[in-house]
């Protein structure tokens, strides 16, 4: 988790002592003008029929946070981060932190479980990324793809035995900051804990572009996309070039009440769209994530629709009582090096 810990030196015995309990604090989001907004999903989706050998279900998501210069100067070398952070006494970028969950076996030392960088053929230097300036009210928002545990050693779910959310598995990852403003360092740090949900097969692996049927036809005539498809832009793949990848009237079925990640004791409403769901088959050293855009149309029980445009933004919460979201959603991905493949 983001902590500070504080370091005192005693003397010439050179004895190292480290204050834990009162003496750490929580790190600290904003740091001077540097903000992290995280604006991801509190659960992964864990098919409900994982422990099936047939099972062909999601095991990676994208993380993302936005890091924003709140100030009137220019912030300068500026980097962002995901991973374990512990204000540079131990932080490692692409090594999560790590937790037991008894009586789940986990595959780390201790029985313990954590999320999984991917970073492809670039492996944990990925989680490193340098945004360089950030001028006076800008924003950079950041996409690292992880894999999560399903299957605990003995190949029992990671949902646990009960119905309940009380036994599933939960991790944590730290997204930070640096930058330095007017010749101030500065760090910024926040921490996010994820729950390993179960979810029925139809929400967990069947979510296609198939319902232009459903979406009201002034919207299809106002964009003139009439049919659905999944296309990618056309590129040639070379280093510097961009790819589009298109979900034309995305149709996630009727949104229903789900976990309460907010705790106010009301089951709440969220959807999550992600283009990554087998890491084996992608390598995001050679297309990175680096924008997303979406519109979603919720048909209202009361009539008539509920229309979000949005650009960097995948998870959605609170969605009104429906019967049912259609939309668009665009990925874009951009080409880092030559003779990449990826699914």
């Amino acid at each position: 988790m983001c902590r500070w810990m504080n370091k005192q030196f005693m003397g010439s015995v050179g004895l190292l002592v480290v204050l834990f309990g009162a003496a750490a604090v929580g790190g600290v989001n904003p740091d001077g003008n540097l903000r992290i907004e995280i604006a991801t999903a509190y659960n992964f989706v864990v098919d409900s029929n994982v422990e099936s050998p047939s099972t062909y279900a999601p095991r990676s998501a994208y993380l993302s946070a936005t890091f924003h210069n709140d100030g009137a100067t220019t912030m300068t070398n500026v980097y962002a981060y995901i991973g374990n952070h512990t204000n540079g006494v131990a932080n490692t970028p692409g090594i999560y932190p790590s937790r037991a969950h008894p009586p789940l076996v986990g595959p780390l030392p201790g029985s313990e479980f954590a999320l999984t960088h991917e970073g492809g053929s670039a492996g944990g230097s990925d989680a490193i990324r340098y945004i360089g300036d950030l001028g006076p009210g800008d924003s950079v928002t950041v996409y690292w793809l992880v894999s999560y545990p399903n299957l605990d050693e003995n190949g029992d779910s990671v949902t646990g035995p009960s119905i309940k959310p009380d036994d599933d598995l939960w991790l944590e990852y730290d997204i930070w900051g640096t930058a330095q403003e007017t010749g101030v360092d500065l760090e910024a740090c926040q921490t996010r804990k994820v729950t390993m949900r179960s979810e029925i097969s139809a929400a967990a692996n069947k979510i296609a572009p198939n319902g232009a049927n459903k979406v009201p036809d002034e919207y299809k005539e106002a964009l003139n996309e009439f049919n659905v498809s999944w296309t990618n832009t056309f590129s040639d793949g070379s280093p510097g070039t961009k790819i589009w990848t298109d979900g034309i009237w995305y149709d996630l079925g009727n949104v229903g009440e789900g976990f309460d990640n907010d705790g106010d004791f009301v089951p709440d409403h969220n959807a999550w769209m992600q283009p990554v769901g087998d890491p084996t088959l992608f390598d995001p050293a050679s297309f990175r994530l680096i924008r997303t855009y979406a519109m979603v149309i919720v048909k209202l029980k009361g009539g008539g629709e509920d229309v979000t445009i949005v650009e960097d933004q995948l998870y959605f919460e609170n969605i009104p009582d429906n019967n049912g979201a259609v939309g668009i959603v665009r990925y874009e991905f951009l080409s880092l090096k030559p003779g990449g493949s990826s699914v």
